[in-house]
Order: structure tokens, then sequence, then C-alpha cells
């Protein structure tokens, strides 16, 4: 475990994508693909935020370009006029629909909203966890990089010092790359196969 950490977390994320295909096709409920999702992801996150929290924030400080600047800043106004934007189409949708379907009763509109409530947090969640994992993984990169092993890093020496073993399988568990396709690959496998058991339903 100490020499290939990051190896037993690919093991680890592929043996539950095969637990997620198997639970489909035996038609297992969905708490259970949802929590098989939660724990592909689970290892490497767990030691992210481990790392991430024993960390100090200046560990990660450095001097961007200019150009890196300024197009990091129009990326973030860019994207935020996106959001702002698609929430104002999506409200108009939303209450058009409301309208359509529910007319002047208040209870059927109440229905309405609340099965478009139900439809529209689970996608939105997942976009959210998805961010999440990426905003991670490129703290990672910057500070342990991409290798295995690293022997060059911005993790703090003291981090569980007493325990060079645990360090070392800590922060193996920690590399972006596993981060990203266990958190990225199992969200995605377990939404195809939701979408897949809902078109056979419906």
């Amino acid at each position: 475990m100490t020499s290939h950490p990051t190896a037993l977390g690919l093991l680890w994320m592929v043996a539950v994508v095969a637990l997620l295909v198997i639970c489909d096709l035996l038609g297992g409920p969905h708490w259970l693909r949802a929590t098989l999702t939660l724990t592909a992801a689970l290892p490497p996150l767990v030691a992210t935020l481990i790392v991430l929290s024993q960390t100090p924030r200046s560990h990660l400080e450095y001097e961007p370009s200019i150009l890196t600047h300024f197009f990091a800043r129009f990326l973030a106004l860019f994207s935020a006029f996106v959001f702002w934007l698609g929430s104002v189409v999506i409200g108009g949708a939303i209450a058009v629909q409301l309208a359509d379907e529910s007319g002047t009763n208040i209870e059927t509109a109440w229905l309405v909203a609340g099965d478009l409530f139900a439809r529209i947090v689970p996608p939105v969640t997942v976009l959210l966890y998805c961010v999440l994992i990426i905003g991670y993984a490129s703290y990672l990169v910057r500070l342990r990089g991409w290798s295995a092993v690293p022997t060059r890093h911005r993790i703090p020496e003291h981090f569980l010092a007493e325990a060079p073993r645990t360090r070392q399988i800590v922060i193996g568990l920690a590399h972006p790359g596993l981060l990203l396709a266990s958190g990225l690959l199992s969200t995605l496998v377990t939404t195809a196969l939701t979408l897949r058991a809902e078109a056979l339903l419906s």
C-alpha cells in the first residue's frame, strides 16, 4: 500500500464501477447506486480533505502572469453572465410551464412546482459536486503534482510526520488524477445507469 497507493485507489474505483454495473443489471434500488457512487470517490476524497485541511493557504500561493490574471478574471465574469442568463431563461420557462399546467389552481401549481424542484435539484447537485472535485484536483496539482509518490511537493513536512507510512498512503491517495477519475467517472456512470433505468420504466 505504501509503494502503490494510487494504483490501489484505481482498483477500488474499478471495483465500485463494476458493482454499479451489476446493480443495474440486477435492477438494484436507486439508494444503493447513490451509496456506491459516494463510495467510489471516498478514499481519494477523504485523503484530499485531510491533506488540504492540514496545508496552509500560503503553500498554494504563487504569482501568476499578467495574461493568466486577466484571463482568469475574464472567465469568471463570462461564467457569471452565462449562469445569470441561464437562470433568467430557466425561471421564465418554469413560470410558463406552471401557468400552462396549473392555470389558476394554487394546489396544482404547488404540486407542479415541487415536481420541477425534484427534477432540477439532482442534476444541479451533480454539477456542483463535479465543480468541487475539479477545484480540489487543481489544488492537488499545485501541492503535489502528478507523481504517484511525489518527492517534491508543497505539503507541510509536519503532516503525519510521526507516521511516515500513513503519510505516504494518504498523499498517494490524494492524487489529482485519481480524484478526477473516481469523482467524475463514477458520477457519469451512475447518472447514465439511472437515466437508462428511468427510460426502461417509462
